[in-house]
């Protein structure tokens, strides 16, 4: 005879058999799409917007800021 704590039990089939490890599989396989669709939400939301380029302005700036904080520049000549 076996002793008691060496015994398999109904409940400790499960754990041995192929059929109880396809489910715990399915489920990891699961949340880890979950979680990557997550984030690539979180991703995707955070990095949605309108994209300026370099001539374009910001909202709220001047158009006329440019050439009024321009002061008359001087020419410079440099003798070689």
């Amino acid at each position: 005879q076996t002793p008691p704590s060496l015994r398999v039990t109904p409940t400790d089939k499960c754990l041995l058999t192929v059929g109880c490890i396809f489910p715990v599989v399915i489920v990891l396989i699961l949340l880890t799409l979950a979680a990557l669709g997550f984030l690539l939400y979180r991703y995707l939301c955070h990095n949605k917007g309108a994209y300026r380029t370099t001539g374009e302005l910001a909202p709220g700036e001047d158009p006329d800021e440019e050439y009024t904080n321009q002061g008359v520049s001087e020419k410079k000549e440099y003798f070689i």
